[in-house]
């Protein structure tokens, strides 16, 4: 999914170059509080009022899978793309464990921490694909 898809559900959209503001679709929003940005193989959301991205896409009909772009799984793969790949999937490997451990010996685990949990998995699955195509 490309910026343009997110930004056609989202209202009083200001910007360009990458990069915009709108009214955030996960809380009443009056004026402009989320950011938008575009990088290579993601769209970037953030609520400045402190939405989390799973409600912000839920609001709009998305998830948070669908703000990736299948570069992510294309065919040329640089050493350095590789080496990235590699580092974000050993970090959301050890946040998981982090939570799994707190789930499993400390208490019964929130929201958020759930969601982060579900995100993270999400984010392993999709960069073990990429990095064993």
């Amino acid at each position: 999914m490309k910026a343009v898809d997110v930004l056609d559900r989202l209202e009083q959209v200001t910007g360009g170059n990458g990069k915009w503001m709108a009214c955030c679709p996960g809380h009443q929003d009056k004026s402009p509080s989320l950011a938008i940005t575009e990088t290579d193989d993601r769209v970037l959301v953030y609520c400045f009022a402190g939405c989390e991205t799973s409600d912000i896409t839920a609001a709009i009909g998305l998830n948070v899978a669908d703000l990736f772009y299948n570069k992510l799984a294309g065919t040329e793969m640089t050493e350095r793309k590789r080496q990235r790949f590699e580092e974000v999937l050993k970090s959301e490997r050890i946040q998981v464990a982090i939570i799994n451990a707190v789930e499993k010996v400390e208490r019964p685990l929130t929201t958020h921490e759930r969601n982060r949990r579900s995100l993270g998995q999400q984010r392993i699955n999709k960069i073990e694909g990429a990095l064993h195509e």
